[in-house]
């Protein structure tokens, strides 16, 4: 056997490897996605879903990773119930740390994988005219923590838009604090693209629908997080955005969702 022939059977060797290598990783996230799914607390699934990546070579979790979001994507209950807050990168590098995160993030990029879009990373916006920024407080940031903390409404309302992120996801768990001012913040043009990721990786507030939907059309809202967000979109909702979103990625992932569904 000459040198081109042994090579063209390493090759084919390996592709057989591999085939074989994502079939029975395609296998684990079905037995992963029943263990992850009799679980209720998402912090605890967080964490059991990392421990599971961190058992598996970094290919063959980026897999799971892919598999999860073509799961999600064709509208999967099970997946869509168990999925939202996991395949986030702000959460994932928090228990796994970020160069694991970006060694994943590598894989699905090299194998061309829609999921990667879910780890690229936050732009920050510079679009904003001056009259629409809010203005800079002038108290320490620990004075504005610790108010965040208090059940007050009108620390609240003042609170709400917050530049530092620190007191945003303080506010976040404030007793007082509601759906409408949540969604307000979500919604909002004047929000950071940082406190727009801190509200959808709250598992409390990125729970609610209306939620969902306000980070979803913000245009500040990162797009690996409105990405991360679409398949747990109702249709009509998808079809509003495939029809009328400022941003071509949101636009052309809505209408792959839409026609992935079923009906």
């Amino acid at each position: 056997m000459d040198g081109a022939a042994r090579l063209h059977l390493l090759q084919a060797l390996e592709a057989f490897l591999e085939a074989v290598r994502r079939r029975r990783t395609w296998k684990d996230t079905d037995r992963l996605l029943a263990v992850l799914g009799s679980i209720v607390d998402p912090e605890l699934r967080l964490h059991r879903f990392a421990e599971h990546l961190r058992t598996r070579t970094p290919e063959e979790a980026a897999w799971t990773i892919g598999f999860l979001w073509e799961r999600l994507t064709t509208g999967e209950r099970l997946a869509q119930q168990v999925c939202l807050g996991l395949l986030d990168s702000g959460r994932l590098i928090r228990v796994l740390g970020a160069d694991e995160v970006e060694g994943l993030q590598a894989v699905l990029e090299e194998d061309g994988d829609p999921s990667a879009a879910l780890f690229a990373p936050t732009k920050l916006r510079r679009d904003l005219q001056d009259d629409e920024v809010v203005p800079r407080p002038t108290e320490p940031v620990g004075f504005r923590i610790s108010l965040a903390r208090r059940p007050v409404p009108r620390l609240v309302d003042r609170l709400l838009f917050d530049p530092d992120v620190r007191v945003i996801r303080t506010i976040l768990r404030n007793p007082r604090l509601t759906e409408t001012d949540v969604v307000k913040l979500a919604a909002s043009r004047q929000a950071s693209p940082e406190a727009l990721e801190v509200i959808a990786q709250d598992d409390r507030w990125i729970a609610r629908y209306p939620v969902k939907i306000a980070l979803a059309n913000n245009p500040a809202t990162p797009l690996r997080v409105v990405l991360g967000l679409l398949p747990y979109l109702l249709n009509q909702d998808l079809r509003e955005l495939a029809d009328g979103s400022s941003r071509p990625e949101v636009r052309g992932q809505a209408a792959s969702l839409l026609s992935s569904r079923p009906g």
